[in-house]
């Protein structure tokens, strides 16, 4: 028997939770908006430097 499931991403800083939900989001999507946030995450360490 098939059972329905969901997986459930919650994002935790010092500052706290980020109330980001990716709910109904296709997988292409997801993937595509952790590859930008890693970018601009990269793009902000090297400004630091």
């Amino acid at each position: 028997m098939y059972q329905a499931g969901y997986y459930r991403a919650e994002i935790h800083l010092s500052e706290g939770g980020q109330d980001y939900d990716v709910m109904g989001w296709s997988k292409l999507a997801i993937i595509n908006d952790v590859i930008d946030h890693y970018h601009k995450h990269m793009h902000f360490l090297h400004i630091l430097r």
